[in-house]
């Protein structure tokens, strides 16, 4: 690992149900930059960019170095880019979590593929939902094998 290199954690939630991968930007001091929550059991409760150890951010988990989508920024710059938006606000897991800032900071993209894989799942099951009770309906609450 590497100053300006993606790092990646697994992080669990819901009891250890649902595991998601917590990321950051290693500066090479051993320090991280990443965006979280003020409160991690309160996710939609607000948070911002930190700089914290490297042992802080990994939370006795696996660090892994993370290149998809690959960088398009230098080392440097993406380091500089880390540091120079440490304490803003305006957290949220959904439209501005870590993998969004993350990803910014060395693509210029500001993008969570996580978030976009739980999207097309929720909406997956929401027409699956909806298409289960427009069959019911119709066929006046009878299931297909009865």
């Amino acid at each position: 690992m590497a100053r300006g290199d993606r790092l990646g954690v697994e992080r669990r939630f819901l009891g250890g149900l649902v595991a998601y991968r917590h990321l950051g930007i290693d500066l090479g001091d051993g320090t991280v930059v990443h965006a979280r929550p003020d409160d991690f059991h309160r996710p939609f409760g607000g948070g911002r960019v930190v700089q914290t150890s490297l042992e802080e951010f990994a939370g006795g988990a696996e660090v892994t170095v993370v290149t998809d989508p690959p960088a398009v920024h230098p080392p440097a710059e993406v380091a500089r880019r880390a540091l120079a938006t440490v304490g803003r606000d305006r957290y949220c897991p959904v439209v501005d979590n870590c993998e969004h800032f993350a990803t910014w900071c060395a693509t210029g993209l500001y993008r969570s593929r996580q978030v976009e894989v739980a999207v097309a799942l929720a909406a997956a099951a929401f027409v699956w939902v909806g298409g289960t009770a427009a069959r019911l309906a119709l066929s006046g609450g009878r299931s297909a094998s009865a």
